[in-house]
């Protein structure tokens, strides 16, 4: 059978890759048409046909871009009707893959969305979007499908989070700290995020509390699939970048300052403390403070619905809050770690991608 899959920035991507070799196991004569990055190119066996590197934005940063994603826009729907495969699998990306399913949807395409819109975050506006142009909803957090489902959504499943077994089936490098040439000093895990724009605004503020934590070593999880120019440019000498081997740092932390995101929930799997951080353009802060209806950003706290993360938004971002921060959990203090226990339960064993390759597969029509 023939899959169109479209995954927009990083992360996407990685799940896109787990995804993809779960539906090849299934379906042995499978077929795919993607947008992604290395990762879903290594698993389908050859290169994407988009980049998803040239799609990744936060927040008002859209306005610089949306020619690049108009146009890719446009590509990525001639190319849905000349390829006409029997399934469009969505991958997160709301902005954009919302668009597409309502193009595959007038043009008689099935249509599944792994990873769906966060309508729990922004208010059910989507929903009803959702409910037109979408076949199937494979979600990966446990509270997702009771949210759809009791606002009249039924075509969604749980099938497990990705990330219980990429961290549990990750073997932890015994040298890590001897082979990037770490001192002894207890480390301090800085893990930015994976958009440009984000990194450029959060980065120097992390880097920053080099200054406060002297007898620390501040590492940042960096990414190759970036720039290394980004990094050099806005890290001091004092802090150090490893290169994909975020969960190796991660182990080894005593603590990690992280960009909002699914990072936080890895750092749980982990039982790493963690304070969470998040820094947009004011203008798209403005708006998001319109739109936004949930109290917590970090995954762990919207799981327990309890502030046990410590989050620093936008103008309560600055050097000296977050260094208190740090000093507080530092300080061993912190009750996160039972909140740990209650997210790994809900979680539970699951395996995300193969739950997700059987309902798309089995679902073709």
């Amino acid at each position: 059978m023939r899959y169109y899959i479209i995954a927009g920035e990083h992360s996407g991507d990685m799940h896109g890759a787990d995804l993809i070799r779960q539906i090849k196991k299934i379906d042995h004569h499978a077929d795919f048409w993607s947008c992604g990055g290395p990762a879903m190119s290594q698993a389908i066996g050859k290169p994407c046909r988009v980049d998803c590197g040239q799609m990744a934005y936060m927040g008002i940063d859209f306005l610089k871009k949306w020619y690049t994603l108009w146009r890719l826009l446009q590509f990525c729907q001639k190319n849905l009707i000349s390829y006409r495969p029997d399934v469009v699998i969505l991958i997160d990306y709301s902005g954009f893959n919302m668009k597409l399913a309502a193009f595959a949807r007038r043009n008689g395409f099935q249509v599944a969305y792994y990873i769906p819109p966060k309508i729990w975050a922004h208010g059910p506006g989507r929903l009803a979007s959702i409910k037109r142009d979408v076949d199937q909803v494979l979600s990966i957090l446990p509270f997702e499908a009771a949210y759809y489902q009791n606002r009249g959504y039924h075509s969604i499943a749980y099938v497990g989070n990705p990330l219980v077994q990429k961290v549990a089936g990750h073997c932890i490098n015994p040298s890590f700290i001897a082979d990037n040439r770490l001192d002894k000093r207890p480390i301090i895990a800085l893990l930015p995020g994976s958009r440009l724009d984000e990194i450029r605004r959060i980065l120097p503020l992390m880097v920053a509390q080099a200054d406060y934590f002297k007898a620390y070593q501040l590492v940042v999880a960096g990414l190759r699939a970036l720039p290394t120019s980004l990094y050099t440019a806005l890290c001091p000498s004092t802090v150090q970048v490893v290169y994909d081997q975020t969960y190796d740092l991660i182990a080894v932390a005593k603590v990690a300052i992280i960009a909002s995101g699914t990072a936080s929930l890895e750092a749980a799997l982990f039982n790493l403390p963690q304070v969470v951080v998040y820094k947009t353009h004011p203008l798209a802060y403005f708006f998001y403070k319109k739109i936004v209806t949930i109290k917590h950003i970090s995954l762990v706290n919207l799981f327990v619905d309890q502030a046990v993360v410590p989050e620093l938004i936008q103008y309560q971002c600055t050097r000296e809050k977050l260094c208190a921060t740090l000093t507080h959990l530092l300080s061993g203090s912190s009750s996160q770690k039972a909140a740990y226990q209650v997210v790994r339960q809900l979680l539970g064993q699951k395996n995300a991608a193969i739950e997700a390759a059987k309902c798309i597969v089995t679902s073709i029509k």
